[in-house]
């Protein structure tokens, strides 16, 4: 996913049929009532206010802390892993039984790790859906409001005649052109937000397609080697095992990365 770049409002190709039923339904009666000005277009303001909510930082993060500590029990494998042989003197003291319960633990431990990440990237996930959604909408408010502001630029142009007979004293025209800076403004403010929230999705998708890779194909090519290396002393099967651990600890290392350059596009 990329973050896309924005049309600016002013380029914004309005629906025709939109601005006259606007001009109609809305400008003249604030016309006739100019204390209705500030609800002019409010509803997109507010609903928008409402939907500029991203991916929660907050998970992210746990799903990154999760990883770390994925990858520092991976990275630990090797101490709880290899196969030893044990004398009859570390037998008697109970080393053997020592390393066994070493393995166990570290077996338990490792299985936490990863039912927690798996948790958290099932919650990423459904939380990188809903941002995705609220993106849309908010990519249609966008729209409207482009059909707002030019409703009332042109409404300002065709009638400046009736608008300083009707309104000699009060200045409406002057307060219909503030109010249209600022739906702009707060339009501009928020496609910077916008952009915020696609970014912090690609982000997250990022660090979830890694941890993906690892769950799926790493971790059990790495379990594998595991069980292998315990039947047997080839030292072919124990640099499988090597590797495949590096592989995996590098996947998930990676996923960790902020991607840089220009990730917007057209």
């Amino acid at each position: 996913m990329q973050v896309t770049e924005l049309i600016p409002l002013s380029e914004i190709e309005v629906n025709r049929q939109d601005v006259l039923a606007i001009q109609r339904n809305e400008l003249v009666p604030i016309f006739n009532n100019a204390a209705l000005l500030h609800h002019y277009a409010e509803q997109l303001v507010q609903a928008q206010a409402v939907l500029l909510q991203g991916v929660d930082p907050l998970l992210t993060q746990q799903f990154r802390q999760s990883i770390e500590a994925l990858i520092q029990a991976l990275s630990q494998s090797n101490k709880y892993l290899k196969k030893r042989k044990f004398n009859a003197l570390q037998k008697w003291l109970g080393i053997d039984i020592e390393h066994s319960s070493g393995q166990i633990d570290y077996y338990k431990n490792l299985d936490v790790l990863l039912d927690r990440s798996q948790h958290l990237s099932q919650k990423l996930r459904l939380e990188i859906q809903k941002s995705q959604s609220r993106v849309q909408q908010l990519l249609g408010l966008r729209l409207r409001m482009a059909n707002y502001v030019v409703a009332a630029q042109e409404f300002m142009h065709e009638y400046p005649k009736m608008l300083r007979a009707q309104h000699p004293l009060d200045q409406f025209s002057e307060r219909l052109s503030q109010k249209i800076h600022s739906l702009q403004t707060v339009q501009a403010s928020n496609d910077i937000a916008l952009q915020q929230m696609q970014l912090s999705q690609q982000l997250s998708l990022g660090l979830l397609d890694r941890f993906t890779e690892a769950q799926q194909v790493l971790i059990p090519a790495w379990q594998y080697h595991v069980k292998q290396s315990q039947q047997t002393d080839s030292t072919s099967e124990l640099l499988k095992l090597d590797n495949s651990r590096e592989k995996l600890i590098k996947t998930l290392r990676k996923s960790l990365e902020k991607p840089t350059g220009n990730s917007t596009q057209n």
